[in-house]
């Protein structure tokens, strides 16, 4: 069942969620505690499903910040932590997958944006 939204909160709330459910909260035991890997993940798929950009997202949720605060952040990633973490999710077998699902969820993704 399709859960199309052109809403980013929802879109965010969404992949919150399925993040939760597939991520540790932290990718290591000392790992700083100022975003969480549900929280990163989710704002990798509102980057996907956009067509935006790591400065672009930066930028959107910096206009925005009260659509981060709906999944529990206080601050707003600077455009190398979404690159970081990016990369380091994707490391993780079958990730991509994931994020193409829950965008392709909440509807289609923009022209030319792949992972």
């Amino acid at each position: 069942m399709s859960s199309y939204t052109k809403s980013p909160k929802k879109v965010l709330e969404l992949a919150h969620r399925v993040g939760s459910e597939v991520f540790e909260l932290y990718s290591h035991e000392s790992s700083p505690r100022t975003y969480t890997q549900p929280q990163l993940f989710a704002c990798l798929v509102l980057k996907t499903y956009m067509g935006l950009d790591y400065r672009r997202l930066h930028g959107l949720l910096e206009d925005y910040p009260e659509i981060v605060r709906t999944i529990g952040m206080e601050k707003i990633p600077h455009f190398t932590t979404f690159q970081k973490a990016s990369e380091r999710l994707m490391r993780v077998p079958r990730v991509k997958q994931l994020l193409n699902e829950t965008v392709s969820t909440v509807g289609k993704k923009k022209e030319g944006t792949d992972w």
